[in-house]
């Protein structure tokens, strides 16, 4: 008798010293921070593209440039963003490729 409640000892201990270890891991995931550098520049900087754009535009070539910035994504490519005094607290800007191609968002 103490035979079988010895084994039957030894073997619960076994059991449960053999059950599965259940572990929960954290994944954390990476994010990628996408930067872009915003340069001001001069309006005279402007390239030419995007000046002939803007005198060809009726509803902004009479407002004047109040400022511009140059904007370079992490991939290299660039774009202007151009900011015109229109009158109101409100100022009007636009984008524009280096070829003077107006950005809509």
């Amino acid at each position: 008798m103490k035979k079988t409640l010895l084994m039957s000892a030894m073997l619960f201990t076994g059991v449960a010293m053999a059950a599965p270890q259940f572990t929960t891991s954290v994944v954390t995931p990476m994010s990628t921070l996408m930067q872009e550098e915003k340069v001001k520049i001069e309006a005279d900087a402007l390239p030419v593209p995007v000046k002939v754009t803007i005198t060809g535009d009726e509803t902004i070539n009479k407002f004047p440039i109040a400022e511009a910035w140059q904007v370079t994504q992490a991939d290299g490519t660039f774009h202007f963003v151009v900011t015109f005094e229109n009158g109101t607290e409100e100022k009007l800007s636009k984008k524009y490729d280096k070829d003077g191609v107006e950005i809509k968002d």
